[in-house]
């Protein structure tokens, strides 16, 4: 869930609270991920079923979460049509999964609105545990008075900050349609974006960002004048003259443009099925941010295994791309798991094409 302060959107709220619904099961477990890194959510609300308790890819996605630094919250549903029994041994299990080592943060069972009250402010310490029904509504007061208290992740200061910032957008789908061409989709990240605004595009193949000016942008089916940092939307242009892709941004002038072949990150292995530990020559895919592409390992200060740390120098096989330092990231080969930060990269020189054509772009409305 994605949480905003911003007031006059909807009558007269005064907090809107976004929901990505991402995959539960593994063999979407790349997606799951993909939205995650990408959309950088505030909270994760992680559903379990009360009959079958938290197995199988719940443990995945709880863990994925703590290795994003993304704090979560637990739904158990379909309590109508479960005996007591199975649900006390849910919550049981719950609270020994709460209490490991890899999360340590205790489950906090709510019952009442006061308690609902008291979890939005202990979210950070505290496990979150709702017990519900969609077919009753039991409990379901309680989960949206509780979501009514969250607030955004970043502060009021750091919001302001992002605002006043000069605009970039991150890309995670790239769109063709007849009689309008190619419009992308995505999460602008920074700043502002309005209609006519020139930004710059790439990093392309050939290391090169192309300039482009806006012309038309909707956000859920609707036509807007401009969009701004947080909002999830979908962009035409009046020229492109190259064909974009997932994982490139559309940034101000103001930003360095640049790319990355190669970076360094500090690593931990979640799980590692081979008896054989990681080494050299490994691939895997990575995400980063909006970025899911294959990497190899061209460099590693020790060879790993389950549970154990490294300093690991990645290097992309695909395209050049656009990281920051910092960034967390989660790389998977099939059960190998594992996630880190960026530690430092080698930041290659852009070639920057400067020229707009304009053309006239009917206006769009593209569903995200």
């Amino acid at each position: 869930a994605v949480v905003s302060t911003q007031s006059g959107h909807y009558g007269r709220g005064s907090k809107i609270v976004t929901f990505i619904d991402l995959a539960g099961y593994q063999k979407y477990f790349k997606t799951t991920v993909f939205g995650l890194t990408g959309f950088n959510p505030d909270y994760a609300a992680l559903v379990v079923n009360s009959k079958k308790g938290p197995v199988g890819t719940f443990r995945e996605h709880l863990g994925l979460s703590v290795a994003l630094g993304i704090k979560s919250f637990v739904c158990i549903t379909k309590i109508d049509g479960t005996s007591p029994h199975l649900i006390r041994r849910c919550k049981q299990q719950l609270e020994i999964l709460a209490k490991s080592s890899a999360v340590r943060r205790p489950v906090f069972h709510v019952n009442n609105l006061a308690e609902a009250e008291k979890a939005a402010v202990l979210i950070n310490e505290r496990t979150p545990v709702f017990a519900v029904s969609s077919v009753t509504g039991e409990n379901l007061a309680l989960l949206q008075h509780f979501l009514s208290r969250l607030n955004p992740v970043l502060s009021q200061s750091e919001s302001a900050e992002a605002f006043k910032a000069a605009s970039r957008f991150s890309i995670d789908g790239v769109l063709e349609i007849n009689g309008t061409g190619i419009v992308l989709t995505g999460l602008v990240t920074r700043g502002i974006i309005r209609e006519e605004d020139v930004l710059f595009l790439g990093p392309y193949e050939d290391r090169s960002y192309q300039s482009v000016r806006i012309a038309s942008i909707h956000c859920n089916r609707l036509p807007r004048r401009l969009a701004k940092c947080g909002q999830t939307v979908s962009l035409a242009f009046h020229s492109l003259e190259k064909v974009p892709r997932k994982g490139m941004v559309l940034q101000d002038q103001e930003y360095e443009m640049y790319c990355v072949e190669e970076f360094v990150a500090d690593v931990k292995i979640l799980q590692h099925a081979s008896s054989s530990k990681i080494k050299k020559g490994f691939e895997a895919t990575v995400f980063i941010d909006n970025i899911r592409q294959n990497v190899q390992i061209v460099e590693m200060n020790v060879e790993v295994s389950t549970g154990e740390s490294a300093e690991v120098k990645f290097k992309f096989l695909q395209n050049p791309d656009v990281i920051y330092k910092g960034a967390v990231l989660f790389f998977r080969n099939g059960r190998t798991k594992g996630w880190g930060t960026v530690k430092d990269f080698v930041k290659l020189p852009a070639k920057v094409e400067s020229e707009v054509v304009m053309a006239t772009v009917p206006s769009i409305i593209c569903e995200l």
